[in-house]
């Protein structure tokens, strides 16, 4: 049996949480090894940032609503230095290298070593400022709903990292290997996993905004979930595919640093359509 279709040991959830996330886990190279056998368990890992979205904005609302103390900008501020500090910023790291590497001129040898490169320029901090100010905007309207719409991203971010693993030519650095043994079959396997996950972290948000806002009907609006998790869905294969491909094209290889920058764009564009799709199909 080839190592690829091996089962092995190791836990690649325990991998994901310690690699992703702040919540730094004792764990083995065959841990490692699971995680890039498994990568399609991505938006599982993804939980632990929508737990703590829902935590956080259920005592923002009360604070908002008990003491009047809060805004939408608040809100926005303190989910995205969720995900940002409670990743250790490694995926704000690939962005700012994707954007280094996408903006300098040269062959593909030159986009590669700008990737490659440790130092942060222009083009590195000019696109993570664009998509960290568009993120801020986009959150800062959403308001007090980031409890379902920020909740439901987190998971969709992860499976938009899955499907750019799916479509990219693996490189010779760490994520080599998880990129090559990561494909279309592993995609749709992720994608069943965030439609679930999506829509079961999407009730409780709901439920709990539902609850806060004294309202009778803790099921009230339940369309703004099924929405958020279809274009949720939709987008997140959108730009998983799309990065792939731009990255096939001008770095030759899908790396760790497009993974990290594909899950920081999702972001942004999964939370800018579920929004966009909320306000014209529910409001």
């Amino acid at each position: 049996m080839s190592e690829e279709n091996s089962s092995g040991g190791g836990s690649p959830l325990k991998a994901m949480v310690s690699f992703f996330t702040i919540w730094q886990q004792d764990i083995t190279q065959e841990d490692m090894d699971a995680m890039e056998r498994k990568f399609y368990l991505a938006p599982v890992a993804g939980l632990f940032f929508s737990v703590l979205i829902i935590i956080e904005m259920i005592v923002l609302i009360l604070l908002s609503r008990e003491v009047f103390f809060g805004s939408s900008a608040i809100m926005a501020i303190a989910v995205l230095a969720t995900v940002y500090v409670g990743s250790r910023f490694i995926h704000f790291d690939g962005l700012t290298d994707f954007g280094d590497g996408m903006i300098v001129s040269g062959t593909q040898e030159d986009h590669v070593r700008a990737l490659k490169d440790t130092l942060v320029g222009a083009g590195g901090l000019g696109v993570a400022l664009i998509v960290t100010l568009a993120s801020f905007s986009v959150y800062s309207y959403i308001g007090a709903y980031l409890i379902v719409l920020a909740a439901v991203a987190e998971v969709m971010v992860k499976n938009a990292m899955v499907v750019a693993a799916a479509y990219g030519k693996p490189g010779n650095g760490m994520a080599g290997r998880q990129v090559g043994l990561t494909d279309t079959g592993s995609a749709v396997h992720s994608t069943i996993i965030s439609l679930v996950l999506g829509l079961v972290v999407g009730m409780i948000g709901l439920i709990a905004y539902n609850l806060l806002m004294g309202l009778n009907d803790a099921f009230f609006n339940i369309e703004i979930v099924l929405v958020c998790v279809v274009f949720g869905l939709v987008v997140s294969w959108a730009v998983g595919y799309l990065m792939a491909r731009k990255s096939n094209e001008v770095f030759g290889m899908v790396n760790g640093d497009i993974l990290g920058a594909t899950n920081e764009i999702a972001r942004l564009f999964v939370v800018f359509f579920m929004a966009l799709a909320v306000s014209v199909f529910v409001w």
